[in-house]
């Protein structure tokens, strides 16, 4: 497999590559806007101290981010001065256009993977904004910060834009059943795949976690269920490791036939093989994960999501999707 560490590091080297061959350009670092946080504050004195001392601890934060993305670019440039000749021709190849019909999904996978450092390096030095949910993102700052650094250090996971393997879905178990789905339900459910309910340009959301009898997981679902549209609900699909009868009896519980909540697909993954397909069983521990998949690609993708930020994650995501 390609060497995501050193792919990661040649882009680097490349937008510093761009930046000290173009005459005026400047690389900038730029403090987080807090505007929005200025309103929350009130007018008592004691309010705006409390404000003032937060807006204090989020520059601080942003600019200890940004002097980490600084000292990565330092050490790309150390390298580039050694004469990394893989460099030049990471450059060359982002800027290349390219079809994605004419290459295969590994060809895909490691063109994202080369492209992805370099524009979340861009990102988050040049953002405006703090990366508030209530703002319309779908991911915190801390997700969006996690997700860098795994990129930087070349961790093996999918990432947005990679392929949506569909194979993995033929093993899930049918609830009712008990039986795995097959070729034929694979079909029946996944868009892409000649869904009858669904056209082949629709996405679907799948939340998945690993934990036996999640609690969070559960309490995930509860909101879903009385924040979605039937429409929306429809395409959910959640993924866990509890058994059948055990999802069966959940679901019989919580959710009645006339609460919108039945149009969610609940399927088991017993041998966890879907979420390792779907790398959806963390690096350091076991959470919730949110998956938009769309035309067989990962449109968006949440880990370590909270319970309580399910919703606002999914909407956000979806409106996203929409646009």
């Amino acid at each position: 497999m390609t060497s995501y560490s050193t792919a990661a590091a040649a882009i680097t080297m490349a937008v510093l590559t761009a930046s000290s061959s173009s005459p005026g350009t400047v690389v900038a670092f730029t403090a987080p806007s807090i505007s929005h946080h200025l309103t929350r504050g009130g007018n008592s004195g004691t309010s705006n101290i409390a404000s003032s001392t937060s807006l204090q601890g989020m520059k601080r934060n942003k600019f200890s981010k940004q002097q980490e993305l600084a000292a990565k670019m330092e050490e790309a440039k150390r390298l580039r001065e050694q004469g990394d000749g893989g460099a030049a021709a990471a450059a060359e190849e982002i800027t290349k256009p390219s079809d994605n019909a004419q290459l295969s999904d590994k060809e895909i996978k490691e063109r994202n993977d080369r492209q992805r450092f370099a524009n979340m390096l861009e990102n988050s030095m040049t953002s405006s904004s703090s990366g508030d949910l209530g703002d319309g993102y779908y991911l915190t700052v801390e997700q969006e910060n996690e997700n860098a650094d795994a990129v930087f250090k070349g961790i093996n996971r999918l990432y947005e834009g990679d392929p949506a393997p569909s194979s993995p879905f033929t093993e899930l178990l049918n609830i009712d059943s008990g039986e795995p789905l097959g070729q034929g339900g694979m079909k029946r459910l996944v868009p892409w795949e000649g869904s009858r309910s669904a056209s082949s340009s629709d996405f679907m959301i799948v939340v998945t976690d690993p934990r036996p009898k999640s609690v969070e997981l559960r309490t995930a679902m509860k909101r879903l269920a009385g924040a979605l549209s039937a429409d929306m609900l429809a395409k959910c699909v959640v993924i866990n490791t509890d058994t059948p009868a055990e999802n069966r009896r959940f679901v019989k519980k919580n959710f009645s036939e006339d609460s919108g909540a039945d149009k969610m697909t609940v399927l088991t993954d017993e041998k966890m093989d879907w979420m390792r397909e779907y790398t959806a069983l963390g690096e350091k521990r076991f959470s919730i994960s949110m998956f938009i998949l769309k035309e067989g690609r990962c449109e968006k993708i949440a880990r370590e999501v909270e319970a309580e930020s399910m919703t606002e994650t999914v909407k956000n995501a979806i409106r996203g999707i929409l646009r």
